[in-house]
């Protein structure tokens, strides 16, 4: 990378603090502001050209956003809520793959089947990334929350699977539909195995490497080596990191070191963050050279109308497929809700916002196809793609939260409440027990036993008046059987999540509190 280019990646990240910024004072997702900051830097004179190399944008964003994405995802309420979450994230993007790629080849001009399917999987998935905060801000039922986060998880796959199909079969010229069902297959199976593998290597590597910093460059590597090697034998990377991502998701908790999770929360949070803003403002500043040759080869009006056609479609079949799936015997309802709920579908159906993943995706379709020609319409599918961006993360996400409050959903407040109590209550109790077992071993003075006895106790009340993990941040004595104790909280928060009495959301928010009192320890 030459200096020039350190020096404007540089000043979009320096762009992004104020944007950042405005978005949270007004309340307001962040990605919005980076996407319409973006869109206005791309329209200011005397700016560079921005040309990125689409193998890059797959390989550099791609696969540490899918791999954060799977570990932090709530897994047993989505595992809970797995019939939903697998007709909506294959059910619906295919049918608005297939809808997208229709009207898109009856409405352009010499627009092949390939091209147009390209385009409909490049809009098919949804991104968690600007829908799950405002979700989560509102507290509606951890179920609606996983399905719309699970939903946005395992769509990404599906999707970009179609689309790697589809982007081949236009290099190549060749578009075989009926061939389609079976590359999905292999691409699932071929690269589940490979996660699996990826995701175990790196379980046993933090089992036996307890060393921080060479913990951290295991997870950094992760997805990078859960990626690369699906590419290499044709299967889906995207498929493999999630994979990698969920399995290491249950195994973080025993494994690592509460050093090193502190540390690549924190990494990790940034790096997303980071990665997030750039794609948004890069794809901005190619926007003015991309409507310039939109513009060349269609009129305004012509480009006006694809625009309006792309979002109708895409918004009508969201909103249509899932009130459907909602009220379909066995599929919509989910095994601890089985009620449908209008209220519930309505808030998916409005989550379905577009994002990092479908720029990328439309970045990375090559320049050229077999023979050296221009890919057909690479133009217009990245800016028809940033419509349905602008339409669904700018205008969905100013509206949702009115949406949610007109709706007056709130029962995932008590929800969340009860699985802190639960989790907060445990924890407590099992650092009680082991300062006796302590104090019987007489490793512990009684003196010293008794004042953190205190100590958890006056926590132990407070969480039942304002269940809060944070609390469990007071300052500890330094000592090795303090450590014990905070081992033995933490083993009793594993067996909650072990029989499914909280979930892993919770479970990672109260751990984060326990490693953070464990690294005001002294070794």
């Amino acid at each position: 990378m030459s200096e020039t280019q350190v020096d404007f990646v540089v000043g979009l990240l320096v762009v992004t603090i104020p944007l950042v910024a405005l978005a949270r004072r007004a309340d307001v997702p962040y990605p919005i502001f980076l996407v319409l900051g973006g869109f206005a830097l791309g329209f200011v004179p005397g700016l560079p050209s921005v040309q990125m190399d689409p193998n890059l944008v797959l390989l550099i964003f791609l696969p540490p956003l899918l791999y954060w994405e799977s570990v932090t995802a709530p897994t047993d309420v989505m595992w809970a809520n797995r019939s939903q979450i697998g007709t909506l994230a294959v059910g619906v993007v295919l049918v608005t793959t297939f809808a997208v790629a229709a009207a898109m080849h009856a409405l352009v001009p010499n627009l092949t089947w390939a091209v147009a399917f390209v385009l409909g999987a490049v809009v098919a998935p949804t991104d968690e990334l600007a829908a799950v905060p405002v979700l989560e801000r509102f507290r509606i039922p951890r179920h609606v929350i996983a399905i719309v986060e699970g939903e946005s998880l395992i769509n990404d796959a599906v999707s970009l699977v179609i689309y790697a199909f589809a982007v081949t079969a236009a290099v190549r010229g060749v578009f075989d539909l009926g061939g389609l069902p079976l590359s999905l297959g292999v691409a699932v199976v071929g690269s589940i195995a490979i996660g699996c593998i990826a995701g175990r290597a790196a379980v046993e590597g933090w089992r036996r490497i307890r060393d921080t910093e060479l913990q951290s460059l295991i997870s950094l590597l992760a997805p990078f080596v859960a990626y690369m090697p699906a590419i290499r034998v044709g299967a889906s990377g995207v498929i493999a990191v999630v994979t990698t991502g969920i399995y290491v998701n249950r195994r973080t908790p025993t494994v690592m070191t509460p050093a090193a999770r502190l540390r690549l929360n924190g990494f990790w949070e940034t790096f997303v963050f980071v990665a997030n803003a750039l794609l948004f403002l890069l794809v901005g500043l190619q926007l003015r050279g991309i409507a310039a040759g939109v513009l060349q080869r269609y009129s305004w009006q012509s480009v006006l109308w694809y625009a309006i056609a792309i979002n109708v479609v895409v918004v009508f079949v969201r909103f249509a497929s899932i009130l459907l799936i909602e009220y379909i015997p066995f599929i919509g309802a989910s095994s601890e809700h089985a009620e449908p709920n209008w209220r519930h579908a309505a808030i998916a159906s409005w989550s379905g916002l577009r994002g990092a993943v479908s720029l990328a995706a439309a970045l990375a379709v090559p320049l050229t196809v077999s023979g050296g020609a221009p890919f057909p319409h690479r133009e217009l599918i990245i800016f028809l793609t940033f419509t349905v961006i602008v339409v669904t993360l700018v205008g969905g996400g100013l509206t949702l939260p009115i949406v949610i409050s007109r709706l007056r959903v709130t029962e995932g407040a008590r929800e969340e409440d009860e699985d802190l109590e639960r989790a907060l209550a445990a924890v407590f109790q099992a650092a009680l027990d082991r300062i006796s077992e302590l104090e019987r071993e007489h490793r512990l003075d009684p003196e010293h036993a008794q004042l953190l006895r205190r100590r958890y106790e006056r926590a132990r009340d407070r969480a039942e008046r304002a269940p809060d993990p944070r609390i469990r941040e007071s300052a500890r004595r330094r000592s090795s059987a303090e450590r014990e104790v905070l081992e033995a909280e933490r083993d009793a928060l594993i067996a909650l999540r072990e029989r499914g009495e909280i979930d892993n959301a919770v479970l990672r928010r109260v751990q984060l509190a326990l490693d953070m009192a464990h690294s005001r320890i002294a070794p």
